[in-house]
C-alpha cells in the first residue's frame, strides 16, 4: 500500500514559510487562458475511451491532480476518471504497460530511464507536465553531529563524493534526487561516475516516504555520510534538528528541474486523440490550482502531511502546458547523470518529431 508522504509531527517549524512562485525561469503563467482550453476541447468528437484510470504516487507533484479529482475537473468533457494510488513509480510503470491504467503521473527520471526493469520508456508519450523543482526543494543533508563534513565548502564535499571519499544515500539511481545530486556535483567541477559504489540506494520497493526514512536511518547509523532528500521530507528532516543541509541541489543546471509528468502509451494516444485532448483540458485547470499556496497545503494535509509541515515545506512549480524544452532539459540532466535515454527526445515524447521546433505544445 502507498504510504502517506509525511508522518504527523509535533516539532515546531523552523524554516520560514515558503512562497509559491510561478514556473521559475520559464516565466510562464499558471493561469490557463480560455483560448487554450477552448483549443483543446471545442468542437472535438466524443472521447474514444470515456472511462480511464490514472495512476499516481503520493507526492507534491500529485497535489493539483488530487485537488482536481476532488473538484470533479476530470469528470468533464466526456471523461470519467478513476484515480489509483501506487506505492512507487515501478508499480505504476508495470500497470501502464499492462493496461491496468491508461495514464500515469510519475517521475521523468524513472519513466524515461531505458535501464528501468519495466522497459516502458520507448513506448511512452508525455501527455502533460506535473511538477518542477523550486528553490531549495532538493537538498544534500548530513547528521548535525558530523561537524567535520558540515564545515567543508561545497566544492570539497562534491570532490569527496566524486572520489568515493564519502557515501551518499538516494532513493534510486533513476530518481530525481540522484539526478539533482549529479547535476550539482558537475556544477562544482566534480562529476560523479555513473552508479558509483559509494552511492547507496534505498530498497527497490520503497515508496517515497519509506525511502526518505531509510536515507535518514543510513545517516543516523553512519552507513552513509550524507543523503539527498526532496520536499516535504527535506523540511521534515531539518525540523528534527538532527540533520543539517550541506547544499541546495535545486540550483545551477538543476534549478527548476522537471520532476514529474503524465505519461501514456503511444498506442493509446494515437488511438484516443479526443480522450487525450479532454484530459489535457482538465489537467490545465487542475494545474492552475497550484497557484494557490493554501490549496496545495490542503492537498498535502489530505496526504497525511502535518499542517505545520505543509505550511513550511518549500514548494516548486506546477506547469500548465507541455514545454518541449523542459523535456529536453530533463533528458539532458538524466544523460549527464549516466541514465540511459536512448533516442528519446522532446519530439519523440510529444509526437512532434516531424513538426519542427516549438516552444510550447498544447495537446489536443
Amino acid at each position: 500500500m502507498p504510504q502517506p508522504i509525511g508522518a504527523p509531527r509535533s516539532a515546531r517549524p523552523v524554516r520560514s514559510r515558503a512562497r509559491l512562485t510561478r514556473l521559475g525561469a520559464l516565466g510562464l503563467s499558471l493561469t490557463v487562458s480560455a483560448s487554450v482550453l477552448t483549443a483543446c476541447s471545442s468542437g472535438s468528437a466524443s472521447v474514444e475511451t470515456p472511462d480511464i484510470t490514472i495512476g499516481y504516487v503520493n507526492s507534491l507533484g500529485s497535489a493539483p491532480f488530487l485537488l482536481g479529482i476532488k473538484q470533479g475537473l476530470f469528470n468533464t468533457g466526456g471523461l470519467s476518471v478513476t484515480p489509483k494510488a501506487y506505492a512507487d513509480d515501478t508499480d505504476e510503470e508495470k500497470a501502464l504497460k499492462s493496461g491496468e491504467i491508461q495514464i500515469a503521473l510519475g517521475d521523468y527520471t524513472s519513466f524515461l530511464d531505458n535501464q528501468n526493469a519495466a522497459g516502458v520508456a520507448p513506448l511512452l508519450q508525455v501527455v502533460g507536465e506535473a511538477y518542477d523543482a523550486g528553490s531549495d526543494t532538493f537538498g544534500l543533508v548530513a547528521a548535525r553531529t558530523n561537524t567535520g563534513l558540515s564545515a567543508d565548502p561545497a566544492t570539497t564535499i562534491a570532490s569527496k563524493i566524486a572520489g568515493a571519499g564519502i557515501s551518499v544515500s538516494v532513493p534510486a539511481f533513476d530518481s530525481p534526487e540522484y539526478v539533482s545530486l549529479a547535476a550539482w556535483a558537475m556544477s562544482e567541477q566534480a562529476p560523479v561516475p555513473s552508479r558509483q559504489s559509494n552511492i547507496h540506494t534505498a530498497a527497490a520497493d520503497a515508496d517515497p516516504a519509506s525511502a526518505a526514512k531509510q536515507i535518514l536511518s543510513n545517516i543516523a547509523s553512519g552507513n552513509s555520510s550524507a543523503g539527498v532528500l526532496q520536499e516535504p521530507y527535506l523540511t521534515q528532516a531539518l525540523e528534527t534538528g538532527k540533520v543539517v543541509e550541506l547544499a541546495n541541489l535545486s540550483s545551477g543546471t538543476a534549478a527548476d528541474m522537471p520532476v514529474s509528468g503524465y505519461f501514456a502509451l503511444t498506442k493509446f494516444t494515437q488511438s484516443n486523440p479526443n480522450t487525450i485532448a479532454a484530459f489535457d483540458a482538465a489537467l490545465a485547470q487542475a494545474q492552475a490550482l497550484g497557484d494557490s499556496r493554501v490549496s496545495i497545503e490542503q492537498a498535502l494535509e489530505a496526504q497525511s502531511v502535518d499542517d505545520t509541515l505543509a505550511a513550511t515545506t518549500q514548494i516548486g512549480n506546477f506547469p500548465s502546458i507541455v514545454v518541449p524544452a523542459t523535456i529536453d532539459n530533463v533528458l539532458s540532466l538524466m544523460n549527464a547523470a549516466g541514465l540511459q535515454i536512448g533516442t528519446l527526445s522532446s519530439g519523440t515524447l510529444t509526437g512532434t518529431s516531424n513538426s519542427g521546433n516549438s516552444d510550447t505544445m498544447t495537446l489536443g
